[in-house]
């Protein structure tokens, strides 16, 4: 009896964005050199795209336990853009050709439709080091860096992000997020979920705003700095560093979706003694704010992906007759004749006896009649008694 054995595994980068990238192509020179010239060029764009990501999948053929056939296949939808050779030459009976591209890597879900506006709410970040904060009077950053990507959101349209810069999802950001524990997670994120009435919670921690050796210089600095102060002068620009980290949890269950750390650095050419603060037209003008500006763009457009990949959930909250009312703001997007399954929520505990959520199909869907301003009124065919449909139940659209 033969047995078909297959394994896939992806190897997708996150980012959307394009990178450039310089490989080398080459191929036997078994015939004419141009054919050979044309594989080569092949081979080299082949390998660039795989820089971006690739998805490999293994097919084996099993006949007794004896492997009688065992493909592999590496597979990249990456798009080439810019190409240029750089060089080109004959060696050891290889044709060899070198490009300089612009890759973009595949979208993480590039089949999705689903058009609603998800609720995100976007809490402070915390400061691992505030120390780190003193110059240029940063301290701010804890509640303007989550309204600066509550704006910047917002004005992309696919997302309704919410202002949750005042409330802090850890306790000790220096230990954020490990320090949590599952429990602590759950209970955090989805309380402040249900709160601000959002399905996703996005939440990080500044980890890093020092200057680039201060530690070494900072005796000669302090010196070199007040004379030159008191002289109307100020002291050369010195790079400065930023690294934060970024969390996606889900609000219904508290899972983790995504987490990355983001850095980058950039000359601080504003005065030491200058009370900048995060976000101002003085900080965004500094040779620092345009780096961090260019980083928190790589941030949105991660959280923008991650999300659109996501389905669309909201909660049921009240059921009467045929009638349910959805807590789901008209700013979703939802529209009168849409249609959205009913899904039962439970829990269930793992093997450590640690809680997680489970949504169950209950095999029926709602027709949206009214959109009202912070909530949706929906029927069903048969009365939520018949179908035990209940509060805290949810509509999906996937």
């Amino acid at each position: 009896m033969k047995t078909w054995l297959l394994i896939g595994m992806s190897l997708l980068s996150l980012t959307t964005q394009a990178i450039t990238v310089e490989v080398v192509g080459s191929a036997p020179l078994t015939s004419s050199v141009s054919y050979a010239r044309e594989q080569a060029l092949e081979d080299a764009m082949r390998q660039a795209s795989l820089r971006a990501g690739a998805q490999v999948s293994s097919t084996q053929l099993m006949d007794k336990g004896v492997i009688e056939q065992d493909d592999v296949r590496v597979r990249s939808q990456a798009q080439l853009s810019n190409v240029q050779v750089l060089w080109e030459d004959q060696l050891n009976g290889l044709y060899q050709v070198s490009i300089r591209a612009d890759v973009k890597p595949e979208a993480m879900c590039p089949a999705s439709t689903q058009r609603y506006r998800k609720s995100v709410a976007i809490t402070g970040f915390g400061l691992a080091n505030p120390a780190q904060a003193t110059l240029g009077r940063l301290q701010n950053i804890e509640q303007d860096l989550s309204r600066v990507l509550v704006n910047t959101l917002n004005d992309r349209g696919a997302i309704h992000a919410l202002d949750a810069s005042q409330t802090s999802l850890y306790q000790d950001p220096r230990r954020a997020p490990s320090a949590e524990t599952a429990q602590q997670r759950l209970t955090t994120s989805v309380a402040l979920a249900t709160q601000f009435g959002a399905q996703y919670v996005v939440s990080g921690v500044v980890r890093d705003l020092a200057m680039i050796g201060e530690a070494r210089e900072h005796v000669a600095r302090q010196s070199d700095t007040h004379w030159l102060s008191l002289m109307g002068f100020e002291a050369d620009s010195q790079a400065r560093r930023f690294v934060v980290d970024v969390y996606v949890h889900d609000g219904l269950s508290g899972a983790m979706l995504f987490q990355r750390s983001y850095a980058t650095e950039g000359d601080w050419d504003r005065r030491r003694t200058e009370k900048t603060g995060f976000a101002t037209p003085q900080f965004w003008q500094s040779g620092y704010g345009h780096e961090v500006r260019g980083l928190l763009v790589d941030v949105v457009d991660d959280v923008d992906e991650v999300l659109r990949c996501q389905p669309f959930m909201a909660r049921i909250v009240k059921t009467r007759g045929q009638k349910v009312h959805i807590e789901a703001p008209a700013g979703a997007g939802i529209r009168p004749g849409d249609k959205f399954q009913v899904y039962r929520t439970g829990t269930f505990y793992n093997l450590d006896l640690e809680p997680r959520t489970e949504l169950s199909d209950m095999a029926t869907e709602v027709v949206v009649k009214q959109v009202q301003p912070q909530f949706v009124v929906a029927e069903m065919k048969l009365g939520a008694e018949h179908l035990a449909v209940q509060r805290d139940d949810m509509v999906i659209a996937w």
